[in-house]
């Protein structure tokens, strides 16, 4: 007949030693199979000896650095989970070496979007190139991890807590399908289709909407930044008109007058957000900015080019692109956070209201299609085009005198 082993108690467990020449091991009774051992560096661990579902004896390991009531508890449900047939270290085999695939590239989250676009449904689109930059920007703490092992609450807050709303929406635009994609071939967990784009709030919006304006003080350390070449002097550009970032950068020699100081958007460029059955009705029409003197030295320096070239171009006279690095740049160069390009243009209509000018006036600057109330939008057309002007060339001389 075997001998019974004893049941090991807190006082043996807390005389247990270290060995400097040999691993220390003790049996416990109360639990068939529970060990405990002390290396000769003094590391306690556990583990179970015992037959897995297979019949083959094997040695599980329950913790480190455990008390005998802990470790015994442990060891009884490894034993349960055991008798039912599961392997208990099966998720910690996996997760090893998607952690060593990881640290490969191979399944990692950033691999997934490359792997999406260059062999995947993505391959095909114009914008591969602006998506990945986008992804690749609001997530950048994710793309080494394993794509099975983040969650969307992950991405959604990362999103939420990305600078720029507006990258943050199209990020999450772009990485929906390519999750949904992933999800298919068990390289991603799904319930990415339900990510939300991020409604921002800034605790500095003077209009209480969760739209960022940027004040005088802010203004005063950024505009003296700004060159008068490519992205600074569209942007420039941008707080003497009030224009949408895409109409600066689209706009061409062509759509310029110098004699009459006006830039003419046309119309095929302008954002047009009326309904569809309004879009039908009525053609679209083209914008005319009389622009104030301080936009018209600025083009005077760059130009006058060629009647189809862009007015402010990037490498080799190219559309301008990369914003973001951009944004980027001109945060760290002046310590102004927590905005970005599209708040230049809310920024001068603001300026604009607080130097007088009425909202009818301001709708008008911005280029809306409607301007007044429901009643008068429906008999009134004008565009208050010389009212614009007067405006926008006080909103350039009060930057140029306050800055």
């Amino acid at each position: 007949m075997a001998k019974r082993v004893p049941a090991l108690s807190a006082t043996a467990i807390s005389k247990l030693k270290a060995n400097p020449l040999k691993t220390v091991e003790l049996v416990d009774g109360a639990v068939p199979g529970l060990r405990v051992r002390m290396s000769p560096a003094g590391i306690m661990t556990w583990s179970l000896n015992i037959r897995d579902a297979k019949g083959e004896r094997r040695r599980f390991d329950v913790g480190q650095g455990l008390g005998l009531a802990a470790a015994r508890d442990r060891a009884e449900k490894l034993r349960r989970q055991i008798r039912d047939g599961k392997d208990p270290t099966a998720e910690k085999k996996a997760t090893r070496e998607r952690a060593k695939a990881a640290k490969a590239g191979i399944g990692t989250f950033g691999s997934i979007v490359k792997a999406y676009f260059e062999d995947g449904p993505g391959a095909v689109l114009d914008t591969r190139g602006e998506q990945q930059r986008r992804i690749r920007d609001v997530f950048t703490k994710y793309l080494g991890q394993p794509g099975t092992e983040i969650s969307p609450a992950e991405l959604q807050l990362a999103a939420d807590q990305h600078r720029s709303g507006s990258s943050a929406g199209h990020a999450i635009a772009y990485v929906r399908p390519i999750a949904a994609w992933a999800a298919k071939r068990e390289l991603m967990r799904k319930g990415f289709d339900e990510l939300e784009k991020p409604t921002t709030y800034n605790a500095h919006d003077r209009n209480g909407i969760g739209q960022r304006v940027l004040s005088a003080a802010e203004l005063a350390k950024i505009i003296p930044k700004l060159g008068r070449r490519g992205h600074d002097a569209a942007v420039r550009f941008i707080l003497w008109s009030g224009c949408r970032l895409e109409e600066a950068c689209g706009a061409t020699w062509a759509e310029i007058d110098f004699e009459r100081g006006t830039w003419t958007i046309p119309s095929s460029r302008r954002k047009d957000t009326r309904s569809r059955t309004r879009k039908k009705q009525v053609q679209q029409s083209d914008q005319v900015i009389y622009m104030p003197l301080q936009a018209i030295e600025l083009l005077r320096e760059l130009g006058p080019g060629e009647p189809h070239d862009f007015i402010f171009q990037g490498d080799r006279g190219a559309k301008l692109q990369n914003w973001d690095r951009w944004s980027k740049a001109i945060i760290s160069a002046t310590g102004v956070e927590d905005w970005d390009r599209h708040a230049l243009r809310r920024t001068t209509a603001t300026m604009a209201g607080e130097l007088g000018a009425p909202p009818h006036v301001i709708s008008a600057l911005l280029g809306h299609k409607n301007i007044g109330d429901q009643l008068t939008a429906g008999y009134s057309k004008a565009r208050y085009s010389a009212e614009v002007g007067e405006i926008l060339q006080r909103v350039a001389d009060h930057l140029v005198a306050k800055l």
